[in-house]
């Protein structure tokens, strides 16, 4: 965990990875090899997952999507001369509804503010194109996106799709590492908070 959050937290880049060299990608892809096979890692051990294992407050601690490089976030809306200042993934889950929430800080100085995502959720069990292994995805469908005093549907914000369906190849009670459906290199590491 300690090498994770080096990687994502060098003061003269932008944090969470956005500027990561190739070395650090290559770095961060074996860690995540080498985790996913750790023996707390409840994807190995448990027969299934619930909602409620995934149920709370997620921080971003490091991407290697080259989408939300391109964006400098994951929605894109940082203004020139601002920052992406973090991603909290909220997820809720109930008997029946199960809700997300996105809340990314945007670092403008006195102009701060925030955008937030909102949706549903759900995961799916398949099998992994990459592994051939038993596999559970998270599905998010957003609904919203909302910053200042707009909101407009987020079904069609092109910018979310590289978080829309996520396999997750590591969970504990602290950490959660997923990877893209479709690319064994676009890697998100939350902690939960």
């Amino acid at each position: 965990l300690t090498a994770i959050e080096d990687l994502g937290m060098d003061e003269k880049r932008l944090p969470f990875g956005l500027e990561s060299t190739d070395d650090e990608v290559e770095v961060m892809l074996e860690i995540t090899k080498k985790v996913e096979q750790e023996p707390t890692n409840m994807i190995l051990s448990a027969d299934d997952i619930q909602e409620s294992d995934l149920a709370g407050d997620w921080d971003l601690l490091y991407t290697t999507s080259s989408t939300m490089k391109f964006n400098k976030s994951l929605t894109g809306m940082v203004p020139p001369n601002a920052k992406f200042d973090g991603l909290m993934q909220k997820f809720k889950a109930s008997k029946y509804l199960a809700d997300t929430e996105y809340i990314e800080k945007i670092d403008a100085g006195p102009a701060s503010f925030e955008v937030k995502v909102t949706g549903d959720w759900e995961l799916r069990s398949s099998i992994s194109l990459f592994t051939g292994s038993k596999s559970v995805a998270i599905n998010v469908v957003p609904d919203s996106v909302s910053y200042l005093a707009t909101s407009v549907r987020g079904d069609h914000w092109k910018s979310l799709g590289p978080m829309n369906l996520l396999d997750i190849i590591y969970l504990d009670d602290d950490l959660r590492i997923m990877r893209g459906t479709t690319a064994m290199d676009n890697i998100f590491v939350f902690k939960r908070v």
